[in-house]
């Protein structure tokens, strides 16, 4: 209402009602680790976009990410130790 705006557009991007947000930022993160989004077209989640490879995986870790006051820290902690990263990395693998 005053001013350019920012702040009201600030405020409808991390409101707790807007989906949006949360699962663009976990798609990021898991295609940083991961090498390829639960999303395929990470900078498009319009209605061209993609559709999630594991839809609940998405929503479970942007609604874990809003729970945890949006710690980044903590969703890549979730994704680094869990199997799912142990077998795309190798970690725990061992040849015999």
């Amino acid at each position: 209402r005053h001013g350019s705006g920012r702040w009201e557009l600030a405020d409808q991007i991390t409101s707790p009602t807007n989906p949006l947000t949360p699962r663009v930022w976990v798609n990021r993160l898991w295609q940083h680790f991961f090498g390829q989004g639960l999303v395929k077209s990470t900078s498009d989640f319009g209605l061209r976009s993609d559709t999630p490879s594991h839809p609940e995986l998405l929503d479970w870790l942007a609604n874990d990410l809003v729970k945890s006051g949006w710690s980044t820290k903590s969703i890549i902690r979730k994704m680094v130790l869990s199997r799912a990263y142990q077998l795309s990395s190798g970690v725990g693998n061992h040849d015999r």
